[in-house]
């Protein structure tokens, strides 16, 4: 039933912690950056070998701690604390649906009473207390003796940053309710690799997609705010955009003559704008569908302009033709949010576009196996799993089940290497043409 490993007794895991926040503490001495604290925001580091040391240490302090605490809870306590987790979603899905965080000041104080009058359409300032305590018990806002209502770091920055709070709102007003229809949509269609028929569109009571629903008349504010959501998540930590540009060898491509990237489904185009920023002999061409290209258009630097084209463009369709003597296609966040049958689709559509010369780099998960990452690491990798379920009945994929998908079309793809950024979670994976298509 258990082993009583010496790595995970209490004195031990308390020691690894110590050790661990003292190799963090003697790197932030050492840059002359500052301490870290819960009402503050971390410093962001470079992906440099020196900080990826700095890395690992809060990673392994992390595991650690959270052992630790399951340690002293043990088992019945901690599948206890599970099954409530649903309620801390529950709690944030009204403190995002009625905008509470704007109804705090950021500098000052506020009252349960005003809070709730702002809001509007008989709200009651009990209802308001429970919620708001509820979430500070979590770590949001925080509250004085006099039962004056405040912000901390947490809840500032659901402000302060509209793409994290708009992340935070898809999760909770749109993934979490799907969430709760996953064993609903398995009973109504099976193992299905249909995007409108997901535990999604069981939640919203019709069989549509997520996609088509945020593209319909009445869906244009969900789908900016996806958009915004993407940016949300791409700023900061294991998926920052930073580690697609460092976290591969961009700068050989600088010597192919005219070389051409494009961003497959790339968005408002912030992955092409930062690698613009870098690589100034590179030309880029971002494509999507026709509504967030106008949308990128006007968000593209005007120094920019001359060197990032936009294009209205189905990725399930064949790419239209280049005036580009070799291109590199750049997928992010794409392929996850499809089932194998349509993944396939697009990867057909890519590599029947490619040329001897040309590649494709693929920026997503590559799942690892059990136990080589550590546990709060592979829990997000497997979160993101269930959220593409959910949603649109895509996945996360490991090395085999992307192999099995490269292979699977035609012409096949090779592939080259994949990169994996020190700091982040996504790999970029190199592809070319097989030989033997």
């Amino acid at each position: 039933m258990h082993s009583r490993n010496e790595d995970t007794s209490l004195y031990q895991l308390i020691a690894t912690v110590a050790c661990k926040v003292g190799d963090i503490n003697n790197h932030l001495r050492k840059h002359n950056l500052p301490g870290l604290y819960y009402d503050e925001v971390h410093p962001t580091l470079p992906d440099t070998a020196d900080c990826t040391s700095y890395s690992e240490s809060r990673a392994a302090a992390i595991e650690a701690a959270e052992k630790l605490l399951r340690t002293l809870r043990g088992p019945r306590e901690v599948l206890l604390d599970i099954s409530f987790q649903h309620c801390a979603s529950a709690s944030l899905q009204v403190v995002q649906y009625y905008r509470i965080p704007h109804h705090v000041p950021v500098q000052g104080v506020t009252t349960y009473a005003k809070i709730a009058e702002k809001i509007g359409n008989g709200m009651q300032a009990s209802l308001v207390e429970r919620v708001v305590r509820h979430a500070i018990s979590y770590g949001l806002f925080q509250e004085n003796v006099k039962g004056e209502v405040s912000h901390n770091a947490a809840s500032a920055l659901l402000v302060t940053d509209p793409n994290l709070e708009a992340w935070l709102y898809l999760c909770t007003n749109v993934a979490y309710p799907a969430g709760a229809q996953i064993p609903k949509a398995l009973e109504q269609y099976g193992a299905s690799s249909e995007a409108d028929e997901t535990a999604y569109s069981v939640s919203i009571g019709r069989k549509v997609s997520q996609f088509q629903r945020f593209r319909e008349a009445d869906g244009k504010e969900a789908y900016e705010m996806f958009g915004k959501a993407m940016k949300g998540i791409a700023a900061g930590g294991a998926v920052d955009i930073r580690h697609a540009v460092t976290g591969y060898p961009w700068h050989k491509l600088n010597a192919i003559t005219d070389h051409l990237v494009v961003d497959v489904g790339g968005g408002l185009g912030h992955v092409a704008i930062e690698l613009a920023k870098v690589h100034e002999s590179l030309r880029f061409e971002v494509q999507d569908l026709p509504e967030t290209i106008e949308s990128a258009k006007k968000l593209c630097p005007a120094e920019l302009h001359s060197r990032i084209a936009f294009r209205s463009h189905d990725f399930l369709k064949q790419q239209p033709t280049h005036e580009a003597p070799s291109i590199t296609y750049f997928a992010r966040f794409i392929l996850h949010d499809w089932s194998d049958k349509y993944a396939a689709r697009i990867l057909e559509a890519l590599a029947k576009s490619m040329r001897p010369q040309d590649r494709l780099i693929i920026n997503e998960v590559v799942v690892p196996e059990p136990g080589t990452l550590p546990l709060g690491v592979e829990r997000r990798l497997h979160d993101r799993d269930m959220l593409m379920l959910m949603n649109l009945n895509g996945r996360e994929r490991s090395l085999s089940a992307w192999q099995s998908l490269f292979s699977s079309i035609t012409p096949s793809l090779q592939l080259q290497q994949i990169f994996r950024p020190e700091q982040g979670e996504l790999s970029l994976i190199e592809l070319t043409l097989s030989d033997k298509h």
